[in-house]
C-alpha cells in the first residue's frame, strides 16, 4: 500500500520576493514526514504582475510535485484559494498564504492532529503585528461575526488550516460565488482543533489588499454568515414607523392644546427628513447587497480561468462538479 498523499495550497499574488523562500520554508518544515508520507505543492498565481509565475515555473521544472496555475485576470483572495483546493488531490489538504505571515513550522502541529483525528486544525492568532487600529478593528469584526453567525466561527482564526479529505469534499460541494472559506469550514462542521500562533509581518513586498479590499472582505464574510442584517432592517422599520406615528401623536396634541407650542419653521423637519432618509437608504443598502448576492449567483459564472499552469496534467481548468472532480482524481 504506497504512502499517503497531502496537498499544500499556496495562493499568491505577487510575491517573488517570498515563494522561494516559503518553498524551502515548508519542505524543511515537512521534512519529519517525507517517511510517511507524500506531499504536493500547489501554488495558484492571482494574475501577479511581478515574476512570481516565472519563479513557479522554474520549482515547477525542479521539482515534479509542484503544480502551479496561473489565472486570466486577478479573481479575488478567495475564489483563488477555492480553485487551489479543487486540484488537490491528498488525503489532507494545507492551506498557507505565501507571504509567511503564517509560519510553515506550524504544518506538523496541523499534520499530528490530523493524525489524532481531527478534520480541521486550524491556525488561532494569538498575536499580530498590524498597527493597533486594525488589531482592534479586526478583534471587533471577529467577535461582531461570532456573535450573530449562524454557526459558531473562531475568533481569531484565519485561513492557515489543515483539511480532511472528507470535511475537504464537503467545502467543495458550495457553489456561492466569492465562498467566504472560513464561514463555510465552520459550516462544515467535523472535529476541529485551534493551533495557536503569533502572526509575524510579511517577509517581503507590500499587502495588495487595500482598506477598501478589507472592507468589503468584511462584508462579504457578514453578508455570508447570517442574515441578522435584514432583521435589524426589518426591526428598525418597525422601531422608525413607532417613532414617526409617536411624534405625529405629540405633535397633533400639542397643536390642539397650544398651537404656539407646536415646532416651528424648518430645523424641526428638517431633522426628522434627514433622519427618516438616512433611514431608508441604509435599508435599501442592506437589502442591495443581499439582492446583489443572489444576482451574482444566479448567473452561475465560473470563478475563473487558468491562463498558464505547471504539472497541471490536463488543460488546466477546474470542472463545474467539485466533488465528481475530486473522486475522479482519487481513483485514478
Amino acid at each position: 500500500m504506497g504512502k499517503q498523499l497531502i496537498s499544500i495550497v499556496t495562493p499568491c499574488y505577487n510575491e517573488e520576493g517570498n515563494v522561494l523562500n516559503h518553498f524551502a520554508r515548508v519542505r524543511m518544515a515537512i521534512a519529519p514526514f517525507e517517511a510517511t508520507y507524500d506531499f504536493e505543492h500547489i501554488y495558484t498565481d492571482n494574475c501577479s504582475q511581478d515574476k512570481t509565475f516565472e519563479i513557479l515555473q522554474r520549482l515547477g521544472r525542479e521539482h515534479s510535485n509542484v503544480r502551479a496555475m496561473r489565472f486570466s485576470r486577478n479573481i479575488g483572495g478567495d475564489r483563488a484559494m477555492f480553485m487551489g483546493l479543487q486540484r488537490a488531490r491528498g488525503e489532507a489538504v494545507i492551506l498557507i498564504q505565501a507571504d509567511l505571515q503564517d509560519p510553515p513550522e506550524l504544518i506538523p502541529d496541523f499534520i499530528r492532529s490530523w493524525e489524532e483525528g481531527f478534520d480541521v486544525a486550524y491556525g488561532k492568532i494569538s498575536q499580530r503585528s498590524d498597527p493597533t487600529w486594525l488589531k482592534k478593528g479586526r478583534q471587533i469584526y471577529y467577535r461582531i461575526i461570532a456573535r450573530f453567525a449562524d454557526v459558531p466561527i473562531p475568533t481569531d482564526a484565519g485561513d492557515f488550516r489543515l483539511t480532511s479529505r472528507r470535511a475537504l469534499d464537503s467545502l467543495l460541494q458550495f457553489e456561492e460565488d466569492n465562498l467566504y472559506i472560513r464561514g463555510a469550514m465552520a459550516l462544515v462542521g467535523f472535529p476541529q482543533k485551534p493551533v495557536q500562533y503569533v502572526r509575524a509581518p510579511r517577509a517581503a513586498g507590500e499587502s495588495s489588499l487595500s482598506m477598501i479590499g478589507l472592507l468589503a472582505y468584511a462584508l462579504n464574510g457578514l453578508l455570508s454568515t447570517t442574515v441578522v442584517p435584514l432583521r435589524m432592517v426589518t426591526v428598525c422599520g418597525f422601531l422608525l414607523a413607532g417613532l414617526g406615528f409617536v411624534l405625529g401623536f405629540l405633535f397633533t396634541i400639542l397643536k390642539i392644546i397650544d398651537p404656539s407650542s407646536s415646532p416651528r419653521g424648518l430645523t424641526a423637519m428638517g431633522i426628522l427628513i434627514t433622519f427618516f432618509s438616512g433611514a431608508q437608504i441604509l435599508s435599501i443598502g442592506v437589502i442591495g447587497e443581499y439582492v446583489r448576492k443572489i444576482y451574482v449567483q444566479s448567473l452561475k459564472r465560473p470563478r475563473g480561468f487558468v491562463q498558464d499552469g505547471v504539472n497541471l496534467g490536463d488543460s488546466g481548468t477546474p470542472t463545474q462538479d467539485a466533488a465528481a472532480q475530486q473522486q475522479s482524481l482519487r481513483t485514478h
